[in-house]
């Protein structure tokens, strides 16, 4: 049961992320790239309070691969992800992060020979099928729009991303050893950005709005380093379909953390809160809801 609390923490933190990164897109940055970049950058930053709960080791080569791929996993899904921030509600985005989840039964059977029982396969569609309907702008005729398919790639990496963690977790059994050695190669990948030099103008353009939002930069990499570290710690003692399948709540939490920011601080969020759709919203996320609890049980 407390690991289960702990991995209800990491869709709760990615909630608080996600506003972040939206208000730092949609009111400073025009283009991905600067803030893949200096976001990528503070990735280092709270690394050593992982020395509280255990020391890293020396890996084998194979779980280095592992990680590499991984770090490049961490950077590269983040350009379409900003790019669908910036066309829908944070918190259908967030629910979109569900749609790969469709690929992990297959892939955890494949590289991990885990078997679910038909109750998880149903709570698996639900989960699917809820975050389906939250992009769908027109009942009537149905169109799903560029935010869906930024977010269909970016579920599939990530779909990925979990399964390839529980198998190095596997191989490696050292949960901080996959937080430092990702981190690191996190912070050290985007500097490939600048070999590029539209990319590079581009950085270079954002060095000021960076600079002057350095706390809320501070504050977004506090909320990942802790959604990264309370999923990699669940997931180490949970299947990565359990695991993925809690991650699924974050547009919960994002909806509701909106809805206090707006009411106490009047905060203004890339949110719509209208009643029709608040229904809606409500109604998938009980969908979602009853598929994590199929999923988990």
């Amino acid at each position: 049961m407390f690991v289960i609390l702990i991995a209800f923490l990491s869709p709760f933190f990615h909630a608080l992320a996600g506003i972040i990164e939206c208000r730092l897109l949609n009111k400073f940055f025009k283009h991905p790239a600067p803030m893949l970049f200096y976001a990528s950058l503070m990735s280092f930053l709270f690394l050593p309070f992982l020395f509280l709960f255990g020391t890293p080791t020396l890996t084998s080569p194979t779980a280095f691969c592992c990680y590499f791929i991984l770090a490049a996993i961490d950077v590269s899904y983040l350009w379409p992800y900003y790019r669908a921030l910036r066309k829908m509600d944070t918190s259908v985005v967030a629910a979109l992060f569900s749609l790969g989840q469709i690929t992990i039964p297959i892939l955890t059977w494949l590289l991990l020979n885990e078997k679910l029982h038909t109750s998880q396969y149903i709570g698996f569609f639900i989960i699917i099928t809820s975050s389906v309907i939250l992009s769908i702008n027109n009942f009537r005729m149905p169109k799903l729009n560029q935010a869906f398919y930024y977010m269909l790639i970016v579920s599939l990496i990530r779909a990925f991303y979990v399964v390839l963690e529980k198998y190095v977790l596997t191989i490696d059994d050292n949960w901080i050893n996959l937080m430092i050695y990702t981190n690191i190669l996190t912070v050290l990948l985007p500097f490939t950005l600048l070999l590029h030099k539209q990319m590079r103008k581009r950085i270079k353009k954002g060095l000021q709005p960076y600079l002057s939002n350095l706390s809320f930069f501070s504050v977004n990499e506090l909320f990942c380093f802790l959604e990264m570290a309370t999923a990699v710690f669940a997931l180490s003692r949970l299947s990565a379909v359990t695991s993925a399948s809690i991650n699924a709540s974050a547009p919960i939490f994002l909806l509701g953390i909106s809805l206090i920011l707006r009411k106490t601080f009047h905060a203004r969020l890339r949110e719509s809160l209208t009643p029709k759709i608040m229904i809606k919203k409500l109604i998938c996320f009980s969908g979602i809801i009853s598929g994590i609890i199929l999923v988990v049980q």
